[in-house]
């Protein structure tokens, strides 16, 4: 049986045990984010019961020991909330503290310039081809979400959860070392959010970098279904290919990208005018 850590019993010993109380004790953390986006009562909980619902929440994370994250989870369950969205949620306010640490971060060479590349996209635009010939031609690493996360796989620790937050914060964590140093990136990553870019831009911007931003479409569905169903990547641990409902999925998930940025119809440009007009745009004015 999976027992509380002392952290989540010290929690778990508030008296009365009410949701606000609960709430109140937690210190500074995720677990305490999510709890405040919650609606507290003075309603008295069964201790056994947030245990017992807890430890179920501990156990599907893998946890080895029930933490506070899973305390409030537990209470979410016993209350009969969309626990699934709290999950989700908890993830989401993982990665923003992770993110603000890295977005705290200070160049170690104030006079170094370096750029930041996002090459962003629906699956099958030709971003990843794209964004490996800047790579090559800049002599910049590239940081590819389906590397990193492929990467991941073996070990087991990707849910339907946090496999975007941990994504995110792996592309910031990478990126941000590297301009750090002074060092220009390529980024291949979806990028569907404005909350994405903003964050890699502002990131960039505060090493010291530029941000030139790159959006790849294909506004022929034919030939953006053949490449999707046809191609296979080689990542390991990775799939080779997504299923074309989820190339729609994504492609109605995609938020409008009204910052200044160069944008690639691979449906009518061929890969090496792509090239050719992504150098230009990351040579700048």
């Amino acid at each position: 049986m999976i027992e509380p850590h002392p952290s989540a019993l010290a929690v778990l010993s508030t008296v009365p045990l009410t949701c606000r109380n609960l709430f109140a004790a937690l210190p500074e953390g995720p677990a305490a984010d999510l709890a405040a986006e919650l609606d507290p009562t003075d309603v008295p909980i069964d201790r056994d019961a947030l245990l017992d619902a807890a430890r179920e929440e501990a156990e599907r994370h893998g946890h080895a020991y029930v933490l506070r994250e899973d305390v409030v989870l537990g209470w979410v369950r016993l209350t009969g909330s969309r626990v699934e969205h709290a999950r989700i949620r908890l993830q989401a306010l993982i990665a923003d503290r992770a993110h603000a640490s890295y977005l705290a971060l200070r160049p170690t060479d104030p006079h170094a310039h370096p750029t930041a590349v996002l090459v962003a996209g629906i699956p099958g635009c030709g971003k990843s081809t794209l964004a490996e010939s800047l790579a090559r031609h800049l002599r910049a690493p590239v940081f590819s979400m389906d590397w990193l996360l492929g990467a991941l796989v073996p070990f087991r620790v990707l849910t339907q959860d946090n496999a975007t937050p941990i994504a995110d914060v792996q592309v910031t964590a990478a990126t941000a070392r590297q301009l750090q140093l002074g060092l220009s990136v390529v980024l291949d990553a979806t990028g569907h959010t404005r909350e994405a870019r903003d964050r890699l831009r502002t990131l960039t911007e505060a090493l010291g970098g530029r941000f030139v931003g790159v959006e790849c479409v294909c506004t022929d569905d034919q030939v953006l279904r053949e490449r999707v169903e046809g191609r296979a990547r080689g990542i390991p641990g990775w799939h080779d290919t997504v299923e074309w409902e989820h190339v729609l999925r994504m492609r109605d998930l995609w938020e409008p990208w009204t910052e200044p940025h160069l944008v690639i119809d691979s449906a009518t440009t061929s890969p090496e005018e792509a090239l050719r007009q992504a150098l230009s745009r990351c040579a700048g004015p």
